[in-house]
Formats: structure tokens, C-alpha cells, sequence
């Protein structure tokens, strides 16, 4: 699977956690599970999108949040998805 297609996974499992009234920080145990991949590939792809301002993450990569960044990037990717050719 490509870096995108990666980065995309997360940030809309990361924008779905926003949908509850009091949102958290969600761990990366929670993501990688849910994304079926191991603890250290996930963390690699947050490292990237921590340096594109698409993510915020803690240190230890172990807890995370999306930006303002990351949710127009989503919104972007998802109306590109939607909008046939």
C-alpha cells in the first residue's frame, strides 16, 4: 500500500475520533490495530505526517490527533474521490 493511501487510513481514523463529545488522544496501538499493521510501520508514517503538520503526536509517537491540516487534507482527498472525470 502507498505512503497516501496510508496516511489517508489514519487521518480518517483520526477524524472519526472527533465525532464523540469529548474526544482524546488516540494511541497508536488503537491505529495500527485497526489499520492491521505493526506498531513500527505505523510509527514511520506518523513521523511523516508529524513533519507535514498533518498530525500532532506526542515523543514516543504513542498518542495522536489530527490538525486542521490533516482535515483539509481529508476533505480534499474525499470530494476528489466523490467528484467523477
Amino acid at each position: 500500500m502507498s505512503l497516501k493511501r496510508y496516511k489517508l487510513q489514519v487521518l480518517a481514523i483520526l477524524a472519526e475520533n472527533l465525532k464523540i463529545p469529548q474526544p482524546q488522544l488516540v494511541p497508536s496501538t488503537v491505529i495500527a490495530k485497526q489499520m492491521n499493521m505493526s506498531l513500527s510501520q505505523l510509527q514511520q508514517v506518523l513521523r511523516r505526517m508529524e513533519g507535514f503538520g498533518e498530525i500532532e503526536t506526542d515523543l514516543d509517537l504513542q498518542f495522536n490527533l489530527i490538525t486542521l491540516k490533516g482535515l483539509n487534507l481529508l476533505g480534499e482527498e474525499m470530494r476528489t474521490v466523490r467528484t467523477p472525470l
